[in-house]
């Protein structure tokens, strides 16, 4: 392990984004030399369907190396895709072409060092300009929680009372349609959503809601709350509509800065 890496460092959770393979499994052979993991995407669009799963795990990866080729491959610009889904703090690294003496087939060379200097100047910037979650707006909202397992569903309530939101309780997918649909447009500002449920399932339900026929069925924030934590499972949340995945057991303070970001937004 590099001799300057902290035990946080050795824990990052990187991607390399980068369509020669050659240099993308040489950046990431450096990285493991290191003590740091990391996976590897061949294209923009493999790069955008990674980041998209983590994100929705509000997993972020905390540092992405993208080759700078990609950034302008596929009618896209891979970093600012990146940026704008996960925020402009996103520690991304272009890795350039050249060596500044016209060879333009010759990729630079990173070494372990500049990787961590880079994430280091990135999360300071980040850190800085965080705050946290702005709560103002968050007591009082009300938030539908479609649970059929009673235990966990008290567990969840408990949570959001702590933080002074109310929580309606449906046993079952199909119920949860039918109290949004009975309910004033804007009446809930969050729908907690687990998957494997009776009668109707979560993701059933999730296209229900989207479908119906009034203003706020499309924009009010789905979250998959479940045990359901293969990359597939995500893969068909975000295909049904939902808005974020997070996985059961819950960590309460990853749920409220969930509800808070989407909440924010609203």
């Amino acid at each position: 392990m590099t001799k300057n890496l902290s035990e946080n460092e050795a824990l990052l959770s990187v991607l390399v984004a980068d369509s020669d393979s050659d240099g993308r499994r040489k950046t990431q052979a450096m990285l493991a030399e290191a003590g740091i993991g990391s996976d590897g995407a061949g294209s923009a669009a493999e790069a955008m369907d990674m980041v998209r799963l983590r994100h929705a795990r509000r997993q972020d990866y905390d540092l992405i190396l993208v080759d700078q080729a990609l950034t302008e491959q596929e009618d896209g610009n891979l970093a600012r895709e990146i940026r704008d889904l996960i925020g402009e703090n996103a520690s991304v690294i272009l890795i350039t072409f050249g060596d500044g003496d016209g060879d333009k087939d010759a990729k630079k060379s990173l070494t372990t060092a500049e990787i961590l200097r880079e994430y280091r100047r990135a999360r300071r910037i980040r850190e800085a300009g965080n705050d946290g979650p702005d709560t103002s707006n968050v007591e009082g909202k009300r938030i539908l929680v479609a649970e059929d397992m009673t235990v966990s569903a008290e567990i969840v309530k408990q949570m959001l009372a702590m933080n002074f939101l109310s929580v309606d309780h449906a046993e079952d997918g199909q119920k949860a349609v039918d109290l949004f649909q009975k309910s004033p447009a804007g009446y809930y500002d969050a729908i907690l959503m687990d998957i494997s449920m009776p009668v109707m399932d979560g993701l059933d339900a999730t296209k229900a809601i989207r479908a119906l026929p009034r203003p706020d069925a499309q924009i009010i924030p789905i979250i998959a709350l479940t045990s359901n934590r293969q990359d597939v499972d995500v893969q068909l949340s975000l295909a049904a509509g939902m808005d974020a995945h997070l996985e059961k057991p819950v960590d309460p303070e990853q749920l409220y800065r969930t509800l808070v970001e989407f909440i924010g937004k609203r």
